[in-house]
């Protein structure tokens, strides 16, 4: 902490420098308000001034005026005394909105003068420590969120690890489907992007949709991998997947699970309600279901199965958007299909990116590397 004595009359100039150095302050001495300027600005310890109010040249309001109105001195902590051989009542109205905080007629009185100056070195102390406490609580907030933004991360990257290992769970049951589980968040999101769903609700479904066959892991192995034909009894059984996957993943309360709940439950449904488990009819189906139901069957079509060939990109859309006798344009939401139709290369490309002929490392490995 440094005071600043600005006076053009050396005699006294000298005398309140000395005084003021007996009360514990380091001084720096100015012969006008030009001078003042240049050491204020030039030596950041100077907190207190202690000024004539009338000076040749640049008087004291003048120089207070440029000290205020200069950006680096805004946040900078500094009590101002002035000194007037006057009592001139709009000067020192002008000195208080400049921000002035005690007034000294000359000849100064030297116990008065301590009072002031012991008063404003409490005053400067104070505020540099409120200042200073200030800027390390910023800090700390700044820490503070850095630190929870990565916490955020890790359990973000914690919950996408997890559910890529349920999809996963669910196609090892039925290994045929390869990296089928992976090209299903893939479509997804890029469907719901056509959509012109937002980023978050994007990022959802490529979480979500993959667990869409994730009640297979309640299903029996000689139903589910059977190569032949499905009885009634082993065809009912089969039907009941969709519920208990919803019965899995519908107890948590995460935004991304209970998406992936509903499209567990509803990815089976048909837009003309020929669909099951339940028999839901257009809008009754939720719209990621609706996604979904969709690209599973895309990408079905362009797989190879024991019971059919890979078909082409271009007669897996002809078969979507005319039907084929098993498929049909009606079991689709018409919204979401005019959407696949517009998005139909990038969904090919996908599939030819990571399609069942690459090599791939385990299916949970894959897909949690997908995922993040």
């Amino acid at each position: 902490m440094k005071a600043l004595i600005v006076d053009d009359e050396p005699d006294i100039r000298e005398e309140l420098g000395e005084f003021v150095e007996q009360l514990g302050l380091s001084v720096a001495l100015a012969s006008n308000g030009e001078e003042a300027l240049g050491k204020y600005f030039g030596d950041p310890e100077i907190s207190i001034i202690l000024s004539d109010l009338m000076m040749p040249g640049l008087n004291g309001l003048e120089m207070l005026d440029s000290i205020n109105d200069a950006p680096e001195s805004r946040q900078r902590v500094r009590r101002v005394i002035f000194m007037t051989a006057n009592g001139n009542t709009q000067s020192v109205i002008r000195a208080m909105h400049l921000g002035a905080k005690e007034f000294l007629l000359k000849p100064v009185d030297l116990d008065q003068l301590e009072r002031h100056i012991v008063s404003a070195m409490r005053e400067v102390a104070a505020d540099q420590a409120r200042q200073t406490e200030e800027i390390l609580l910023k800090q700390q907030v700044t820490l503070n969120s850095a630190e929870i933004s990565a916490l955020n991360r890790d359990v973000e990257e914690a919950y996408a690890e997890a559910l890529a290992c349920l999809a996963a769970a669910a196609e090892h049951k039925d290994p045929e489907t390869g990296q089928h589980i992976i090209r299903i968040g893939r479509y997804a999101a890029v469907l719901a992007a056509e959509l012109e769903k937002d980023k978050q609700w994007c990022d959802m479904i490529r979480l979500a949709a993959p667990l869409h066959d994730v009640g297979k892991v309640g299903m029996r192995d000689a139903v589910l991998l059977k190569e032949g034909p499905l009885d009634d009894d082993e065809l009912l059984h089969m039907r009941e997947h969709p519920e208990t996957g919803y019965r899995i993943l519908s107890g948590s309360a995460h935004p991304t699970m209970k998406m992936a709940a509903r499209i567990a439950r509803c990815h089976h449904e048909r837009w003309d309600g020929t669909g099951y488990p339940r028999g839901l009819k257009g809008s009754e189906i939720p719209v990621e279901a609706a996604i979904t139901t969709l690209v599973d069957v895309y990408d079905a079509l362009r797989s190879k199965r024991p019971y059919k060939p890979a078909f082409s990109h271009e007669k897996v859309m002809d078969i979507i958007l005319n039907g084929d006798g098993r498929t049909e344009s009606q079991h689709f939401n018409p919204e979401v299909l005019a959407a696949f139709e517009s998005a139909q290369s990038r969904m090919a490309a996908i599939f030819d990116q990571l399609g069942d002929d690459r090599e791939f490392a385990t299916q949970a490995g894959s897909l949690k590397r997908e995922v993040l």
